[in-house]
């Protein structure tokens, strides 16, 4: 795929500005012309924040209710370590006995990830 330099540029400052790569921006700004494309099927796939939000709260809670590409995606999230958040307790919080184990899905790194993750569930 040929890029001109302006463009190029133009799109590391862009990720840059967001704090992600390159790959991470053009994979955002590919699904946001796919939503767009009101003639397009793949305006009806799930590259919107609400649509994150609802699986990050269903992965997050019961991920065994996901089904399908759904169940498919989750997959994919859980076999990314940088998507995840590592519990992390205090000796103070050891002895008070308040020590959350839980593993959480990191929302930031999630929101990041998003399009790569839709497009590869949801396209291929």
């Amino acid at each position: 795929m040929h890029v001109n330099p302006a463009s190029y540029v133009a799109g590391i400052l862009a990720a840059q500005r967001r704090d992600q790569n390159l790959s991470e921006f053009l994979d955002g700004a590919i699904a946001m012309a796919c939503a767009d494309d009101g003639d397009s099927p793949d305006r009806l796939l799930p590259w919107g924040p609400d649509a994150m939000d609802l699986f990050l709260q269903l992965a997050d809670t019961v991920p065994e209710v996901l089904r399908g590409k759904w169940k498919v995606l989750y997959t994919k999230v859980l076999n990314d370590p940088s998507l995840w958040t590592v519990p992390q307790a205090s000796v103070g919080d050891h002895e008070a006995g308040v020590v959350d184990t839980d593993w959480h899905i990191n929302a930031a790194a999630l929101a990041k990830a998003w399009p790569r993750l839709v497009s590869s569930t949801f396209l291929c």
